[in-house]
């Protein structure tokens, strides 16, 4: 079986995502953000699947186009992090979108993305949507 590399964490690819955020905080106010806990092993096709799934479902549900753009925001929880927190080590995974958004386009984000994550058989808890005039 071949061993899928895993999410690698930050660099340019960070910076560039939150100037991206800060754009729209700027345009519109605000930001929207979906985080996940994701316990397990998660690899680039992994999440590849699930953001592709995302995009397709939106389209397909009418809700395609620029303002239904999203970056992904990575950051591995590691024993140090998991300790101070109390929690488990895995990824902390947001998918963040401009402005506030309506409720049925939030649960159709959260439904795909964790039938995304049970398809993958990955163990996963979401934390619940997070929205508003402050920054991610």
């Amino acid at each position: 079986m071949k061993k899928m590399k895993p999410i690698m964490k930050g660099g340019k690819k960070k910076m560039e995502n939150d100037t991206v955020i800060e754009h729209w905080m700027n345009q519109h106010g605000c930001v929207t953000s979906y985080p996940f806990m994701i316990y397990g092993p998660m690899t680039v096709k992994d999440n590849a699947i699930i953001n592709k799934g995302l995009t397709v479902t939106l389209i397909d549900k009418g809700y395609g186009g620029s303002d239904f753009r999203f970056v992904q925001l990575t950051e591995e929880v590691d024993v140090e992090a998991a300790e101070m927190y109390n929690i488990n080590r895995g990824w902390n995974i947001q998918w963040v979108f401009p402005g506030e958004l309506e409720k049925e386009v939030s649960s159709i984000i959260t439904e795909t993305i964790e039938e995304g994550l049970n398809f993958l058989r990955l163990t996963h808890n979401f934390l619940g949507v997070m929205g508003g005039k402050d920054y991610v």
